[in-house]
């Protein structure tokens, strides 16, 4: 877009000056070529003029060419420069309103300064207008105030309604420009709330596992190889999941399959188990009318759910109810640890990206330590019932 405006603009710019320089060749063939005079009995004998009134003229001929070259580029002062060589004509003894180059070039730039000029732009066009007319009109003792107030909107009005129909395109664009920001960075949120949720899990359990191996290490051969094989294949499985996303993110797979899904929970639940918790997981209703977006969030809802039970209390029970009631997925997971670090509500990444995703959906998140001890996150995701095909956003990262 940028590239065509710059051609647009230097297309206007070479069209003014242009049209500025036509303006000044026919200036000088009224100066200087035996013309038939446009107001027949009136105006003086321009071949008889004083060769140094002719020079006077052909200088404000250059101001009227400069002002009509320049009425895009330099709006107002291209208003005021030809006002001002208007003016000036008024007081030479070619009065302005005989050849057609004066009135042409201040109603150019008057034109020129309210569609694209600033702020002011319409203040100074009007003043570089009505101002100059009205010198002209004492001079030559003339009082058509009426043809000029008609003349002046004809000219100004449309300039004026450019000047909104500009406006509205700027502000066009400007919204684009914003919603494109604004676009990237939900992209950028999604993506990061993919890879935390991606890696925070693996990571947490491979860090669990690895402690485990370390404290047995000398006392069960076997014990300490059984947590590092199950580091192997947590790495593994992050790194299949990394790899997922990377070709989802790239575009080359349009389609959600292999993609993560509440009937595919085993792992997760493994991770808690092979910290030394227990984990419990009841199932209501139909986790196949699940809308694809809905499906993969409340995977990774339950996934930052239980890592966080993982985490911060292993060894706890963990109860995870999935309920899938008509037009939402309801999902409640529960554990009664007794760490001191599930006292607060927690305020991590984690929590966050749990509400980000949940407010996609327009649902709702409660999550906090219970009275009676251990955690507690509810979370409830509208959806509609007979979308069970709903795609993901163009990344397949979907909130």
């Amino acid at each position: 877009m940028s590239a065509a405006l710059d051609v647009r603009i230097r297309w206007r710019k070479a069209a003014t000056a242009l049209a500025g320089t036509a303006l000044f060749a026919f200036g000088l063939a009224e100066l200087y070529v035996p013309l038939a005079g446009y107001v027949e009995g009136e105006g003086p004998d321009l071949a008889a003029l004083p060769a140094g009134w002719l020079a006077v003229l052909t200088v404000l001929l250059v101001g009227y060419g400069l002002a009509v070259a320049g009425c895009t580029s330099y709006p107002r002062t291209a208003a005021l420069l030809a006002g001002a060589c208007f003016t000036a004509q008024s007081f030479t003894p070619v009065l302005p309103e005989w050849p057609v180059v004066p009135l042409v070039a201040l109603l150019a730039a008057a034109f020129g300064c309210v569609a694209v000029g600033g702020r002011a732009a319409p203040t100074v066009a009007a003043v570089g207008y009505f101002v100059p007319l009205g010198i002209e009109n004492a001079m030559a003792g003339d009082s058509d105030w009426v043809f000029i107030l008609f003349v002046g909107l004809a000219v100004l009005g449309p300039g004026y309604a450019v000047r909104m129909r500009r406006a509205q395109a700027a502000r066009l664009v400007a919204l684009a420009a914003e919603r494109e920001a604004a676009a990237r960075t939900d992209e950028r949120l999604r993506v990061a709330r993919e890879l935390h949720d991606i890696v925070s899990h693996g990571v947490s359990v491979m860090v669990l596992q690895a402690g485990a191996a370390q404290a047995v290490l000398d006392s069960d051969a076997g014990q300490a190889r059984a947590s590092l094989d199950a580091v192997q294949d947590v790495g593994r499985e992050v790194v299949t999941e990394l790899r997922r996303l990377l070709v989802i993110l790239r575009g080359t797979e349009a389609a959600p399959e292999g993609l993560p899904s509440l009937r595919r929970i085993d792992p997760l639940a493994a991770g808690v188990r092979l910290a030394g918790g227990q984990v419990d997981v009841t199932v209501t209703g139909d986790l196949a009318a699940v809308p694809a977006a809905a499906d993969v969030s409340g995977y990774r809802i339950l996934q930052e759910s239980l890592t966080n039970a993982a985490r911060h209390a292993p060894g706890a029970t963990v109860r995870v109810s999935i309920e899938v009631a008509g037009d939402a997925l309801r999902l409640h997971v529960v554990d009664d640890g007794t760490g001191s670090a599930r006292r607060s509500a927690g305020t991590g990444h984690g929590l966050t990206g749990i509400r980000e995703r949940v407010e996609l959906f327009g649902g709702t998140v409660s999550a906090g330590p219970r009275g009676e001890g251990g955690f507690e996150v509810r979370v409830e995701l509208p959806f509609d019932a007979e979308a069970s095909a709903a795609g993901l956003s163009p990344t397949g990262v979907t909130g």
